[in-house]
């Protein structure tokens, strides 16, 4: 294992080749690590850039970072290099604004129902949480939580004429169904969307 305290040091990473370092350094990131920059999605190949920058305005590299006012004052195009272009610049800058910043949305936390553990829970009536599984011309799949799937109706996705199931569910979507009719002999469930 070896334990990073700069970006420089995943170099030192057994079998991580230069290529492999040049695509993952940015996506590492050292909380409190000797570089501010270690902290951001600044490539450690801009940090000489990113340095020049906060120079040229009088700062230290950690006293640019997050500020805006500063960072507006910076003319992007005395830093074009052959390496890194306008668009590349553009990027730095925001990440410079926000460090740190997450852009993955939240995942939402999903469960299934855990009373029901085999189509012999199921009952008529019962509103189930589930996910889209599969979605055919006419109607939708939906896993909640069991072996078998329920069958929402294209006429059972919403109040009203439906003529395209994908403008209503898409696949792998969280969804509110209601039981309405068990088979098990058959294992069939048929579900509707219309709570």
């Amino acid at each position: 294992m070896v334990r990073l305290k700069t970006e420089n040091n995943l170099k030192k990473c057994p079998r991580l080749g230069d290529k492999a370092y040049q695509q993952a350094a940015a996506f590492i990131r050292i909380h409190n690590g000797k570089n501010p920059l270690d902290n951001s999605a600044v490539h450690p190949e801009a940090y000489p850039i990113v340095e020049k920058m906060a120079k040229d305005l009088g700062l230290k590299t950690n006293d640019l970072i997050a500020n805006k006012e500063k960072i507006s004052q910076i003319k992007l195009e005395n830093y074009i290099t052959p390496e890194i272009g306008i668009l590349g610049l553009k990027d730095i800058v925001k990440e410079l604004e926000k460090p740190g910043l997450d852009p993955r949305k939240a995942a939402k936390v999903f469960e299934f129902d855990p009373t029901v553990t085999t189509i012999k829970n199921v009952r008529s009536g019962m509103i189930l949480p589930g996910i889209v599984n599969n979605i055919t011309a006419f109607g939708c799949f939906v896993d909640i939580g069991i072996k078998e799937s329920g069958l929402v109706h294209i006429s059972q996705l919403k109040a009203g004429f439906v003529s395209d199931v994908n403008e209503v569910v898409k696949l792998h979507q969280h969804v509110q169904v209601k039981v309405v009719e068990v088979d098990e002999e058959r294992k069939r469930i048929q579900l509707t969307m219309i709570l």
